[in-house]
């Protein structure tokens, strides 16, 4: 039996605290995911001192472990229902909050001087309980978007929102930290640019803290008011076999999920070539300060073309097209040696400027997603679906995380990215051409995706939400 669905009408109407507030979300979670993303590779390699191989198992296992948590606690969100208040998601974000910053902050501890074995423990042990208290909020945050309005248009600005988010919570980190976290050393006649681990953890827990006081502005200035109410006659119940074949018979969320894991795995592991190209190829870690404008600057051109044609052209239809123009950049950059940093960077700008959909318009499909997931099935079981989805990004996200080292210890053997010296110029070049080609196939297989699997069209759209009983004022 299909779930009764109302929308309170004791909520305020949805308005510019929604946005406020579901920006502050996806602040709070970027000020550790950011970090982990970014600099625990670097952290534990370079600094603790755990080999490349044991470290890309290490994440490859932990990630899918991981994964497999994420259908399990959407599940509990679904079991459980709202409180008293209302409040079906925004409950677990506000009570883990303060948990996940301190379990991002755990993960820095400076275990240089431990014994390889408990080097090795600190970085299981540490990325598991992150893993799993970034689960716990990260989940709820992720659906809630999917309660708060059913209109196109706003679930596009929501996810307009979310994207700034990220990318606004990437500025301290992107710009800042590696300021504070390179030096230049010189040893035997040879500089090169060092990373100093020790100073990661001060850092860890100032953004903790800034992310308990994001996600208490997101509890305050947000709204659920899509309710689902089971029949009192009717037992809830999980069947995760259940989820898994409605999810892959959902060919939009199939097609979401595939695109996102090419760009986890290619795109956003790219990132941590793009840090090592910049400490080896052009000899400088602090360059890494600029390359937040690789993120910034498409997000203002997205937000400035996007806003006024999304409406009229669709979210879809937006996001494919103009990502030829990143496959043909990219390609560019693998086949032509460029020496020039500012260069660099400026081409990254370029491609991404027109990959601007994939970064902004990305969650709002993953709301459609759900929603046509209703339409097949009858159900609404928005926690669930959206866990599968959030289940395949964290496996890709431990495959993304765990190649990028396999890769390099297998392509590059002679490079050591703890010794200077191995950092000469022919595997400069080779970790420069890694951090073209990877971008370069994931907008390929992203391209793939969006226009050949995902079949959530602008018209398609508007059909399935006046099948559903709602439709844009």
């Amino acid at each position: 039996m299909a779930q009764n669905q109302w929308a309170s009408e004791t909520k305020r109407p949805f308005g510019f605290r929604d946005l406020l507030g579901y920006f502050m979300g996806d602040f709070g979670c970027n000020m550790s995911f950011t970090l982990i993303s970014s600099y625990m590779f670097l952290f534990y390699t370079q600094y603790i001192g755990i080999s490349l191989a044991h470290y890309s198992i290490i994440i490859l296992i932990t990630k899918i472990l991981d994964g497999i948590n994420d259908p399990i606690i959407g599940a509990i969100v679904d079991r459980m229902g709202a409180n008293k208040k209302g409040e079906k998601f925004k409950q677990w974000i506000f009570r883990g909050a303060p948990f996940l910053a301190l379990a991002a902050t755990v993960m820095f501890i400076d275990a240089s001087d431990w014994t390889y074995a408990a080097k090795m423990g600190l970085c299981i042990g540490g990325y598991i309980l992150w893993d799993i208290t970034y689960t716990i909020v990260n989940i709820p945050y992720g659906a809630l978007s999917s309660v708060m309005t059913s209109k196109p248009s706003q679930r596009a600005a929501l996810s307009n929102a979310r994207s700034w988010g990220a990318i606004i919570a990437g500025v301290p980190l992107g710009v800042l930290i590696p300021i504070f976290a390179y030096e230049q050393v010189t040893r035997d006649g040879q500089t090169a640019s060092i990373f100093r681990g020790e100073r990661m953890f001060p850092i860890a827990i100032i953004l903790g803290v800034v992310s308990i006081v994001a996600f208490a502005l997101l509890y305050f200035n947000t709204e659920e008011r899509i309710q689902h109410v089971e029949p009192e006659d009717e037992e809830v119940k999980f069947s995760y076999l259940k989820t898994l074949k409605e999810f892959f018979h959902n060919r939009a969320i199939l097609g979401i999920s595939l695109a996102s894991t090419a760009q986890i795995l290619f795109i956003m592991g790219g990132q941590q070539l793009h840090q090592l190209t910049y400490q080896m190829y052009f000899g400088d870690g602090t360059l890494s300060s600029y390359s937040i404008l690789t993120q910034v600057i498409p997000l203002f051109v997205g937000t400035a073309i996007g806003g006024p044609l999304v409406g009229k052209v669709g979210k879809k239809e937006l996001t494919t097209w103009p990502m030829l123009g990143a496959i043909a950049v990219y390609a560019f950059l693998y086949f032509v040696e460029i020496k020039n940093p500012i260069l660099w960077i400026a081409m990254q700008i370029l491609a991404n400027s027109f990959a601007f959909g994939m970064t902004i318009y990305t969650w709002g499909m993953v709301s459609d997603a759900i929603d046509y997931q209703e339409l097949k099935t009858g159900v609404r079981n928005e926690g669930s679906v959206y866990a599968t989805y959030s289940m395949l990004r964290k496996i890709a996200q431990g495959f993304g995380q765990s190649f990028i080292p396999a890769a390099i210890a297998i392509l590059i053997p002679t490079l050591d990215v703890k010794d200077a010296f191995t950092w000469n110029a022919e595997n400069s070049l080779a970790i420069r051409n890694l951090a073209a080609l990877f971008p370069l196939i994931g907008y390929t297989l992203a391209f793939i995706c969006f226009m050949f699997i995902f079949n959530l069209d602008k018209e398609t759209v508007t059909e399935m939400q006046l099948a559903l009983g709602r439709h844009e004022e």
